[in-house]
């Protein structure tokens, strides 16, 4: 730059020596040396440094075909993703490709916060999709998925072995282990019960597995229903055997936990035997992951991750082009790899490479793998699947409840009671407090929304 600045600025003293007639004329604009870079920023709350040494490469590969374009990265925790979220885009900040928070979608979509991403799954191919992995509302796709986490009960056989125990397969069994194994410095489980996603997650596999739901899929409360009671009733009881702070705690603090031998088993993804194989080899022939026996139903908590573009953002043909590349082909599959067993591709054939991997640490523990990938089909998520549970049994509903983020949001009517009962409070009053709450929240959303009749798919 210095190159023609210096030079027009010379240009510029010279024309005010100069007599009028004699002056030379000075360019209004000048062009610049190299065209505009088009920034698209990318928020994510996937911080790993694995994913994020995989995305940075792939980034880069992208530039060097797009030398015009800039993909900025943005990281967020996923405790504050939706506040900030919800922040930036009512002020119109430039989001551009973003991770999508569930118990904002409705609403964001409802609002236009986010725009319609149908060309983006026909170019990539519809039929390559698992089912219920794309946001739709009203026949449009709104967000597409990059991974989905299943979620099982990892368990320290070494400990269930020293104690004569085999691995819990029913709920009785469950609460005995905990009970047996929590001695002095150690803990049988680890429950985070703190104002997060996790709490709300974690308990709704209670609820779910224990025959109750928290809405029909018509948009009926039903979490005053006698299986909400047991469910609460149970999770009680497990938590008297999680470790002393349990009331604050998150995802991070549980597997923290674990992972530093101070409780015999904790919920999560594949992710935390990714991080057992890093960070203490010497348990990894000591632990398993067996599917969560809270009740007696079949499912458990799955997790779908998913990008959308905001509306406001200033590049949406590039956003769109970048957010194609990366969600498909050998890209997806590099990324999802990052993380085997926790990022689960959404795309068939995507999948079906990331299961033949031969990747060391897929080849050493293709049976946590095989676990979690086996149960995509009994997964179940609070924010993004009402009404699955009826008559007390499991069949995966695809309808979104509207009213979401007033129940599951941080904050939320859920998390808010759990973490009561944790601290103390009676376990019925708690409930049937949030049962009003959550009455109240719906009969308000659909007084503000009298054309929606619910719908059952």
């Amino acid at each position: 730059m210095r190159r023609w600045i210096v030079p027009l600025l010379i240009v510029s003293l010279l024309a005010g020596c100069a007599p009028a007639d004699l002056a030379t004329p000075v360019p209004a604009t000048v062009t610049p040396a190299f065209p505009a870079l088009k920034i698209i920023p990318f928020f994510t709350t996937e911080s790993d440094p694995n994913q994020l040494a995989v995305l940075q490469e792939l980034i880069s590969e992208y530039q060097s075909l797009h030398p015009d374009i800039e993909i900025d990265i943005v990281l967020a925790s996923p405790s504050s993703r939706g506040r900030r979220l919800l922040t930036a885009l009512a002020s119109g900040a430039d989001l551009g490709i973003f991770e999508i928070e569930p118990t904002l979608i409705s609403e964001w979509i409802e609002t236009g916060y986010v725009i319609p991403l149908d060309d983006v799954v026909e170019a990539i191919g519809r039929d390559e999709y698992l089912p219920g992995s794309l946001t739709e509302a009203g026949g449009r796709v709104y967000a597409v998925p990059y991974a989905t986490s299943i979620y099982g009960l990892w368990v320290r056989e070494d400990l269930l072995a020293r104690a004569g125990l085999s691995l819990p397969q029913t709920y009785d069994e469950l609460l005995h282990a905990a009970q047996a194994l929590t001695d002095g410095g150690m803990y049988g489980i680890a429950l985070p019960a703190g104002q997060n996603a996790a709490t709300v997650n974690y308990f709704s596999t209670f609820l779910w597995q224990n025959g109750g739901d928290y809405f029909s899929c018509d948009g009926r409360v039903m979490f005053g229903e006698p299986q909400a009671l047991q469910a609460l009733q149970r999770w009680a009881a497990l938590a008297q055997f999680a470790p002393p702070g349990y009331s604050t705690w998150s995802y991070s603090e549980q597997i923290d936990a674990f992972l530093s031998g101070r409780v015999a088993m904790a919920m999560y993804g594949g992710r935390l035997g990714v991080q057992l194989s890093e960070s203490r080899p010497e348990l990894e022939n000591k632990v398993t992951v067996v599917f969560p026996p809270f009740g007696e139903q079949k499912v458990t908590l799955g997790v779908w991750s998913r990008f959308a573009i905001a509306a406001g953002t200033k590049h949406q043909a590039e956003a769109r082009d970048f957010l194609q590349w990366l969600v498909s082909g050998d890209r997806l599959l590099r990324y999802d790899m990052a993380l085997p067993g926790h990022m689960i591709p959404p795309l068939r054939s995507v999948r079906q490479q990331a299961v033949e991997s031969t990747d060391p640490y897929v080849v050493r523990h293709r049976d946590w793998i095989a676990s979690f990938y086996s149960w995509v089909d009994l997964t179940n998520h609070p924010a993004m699947n009402m009404g699955s549970v009826s008559n007390g049994r499991f069949q995966r509903s695809n309808v979104v409840p509207p009213w979401a983020w007033e129940v599951f949001g941080a904050p939320g009517i859920v998390d808010t009671m759990l973490q009561s009962i944790a601290n103390g409070r009676e376990i019925e009053s708690a409930w049937q407090e949030a049962v009003t709450a959550m009455n109240q929240t719906v009969t308000a959303w659909k007084s503000a929304h009298p054309e929606w009749q619910g719908e059952c798919r």
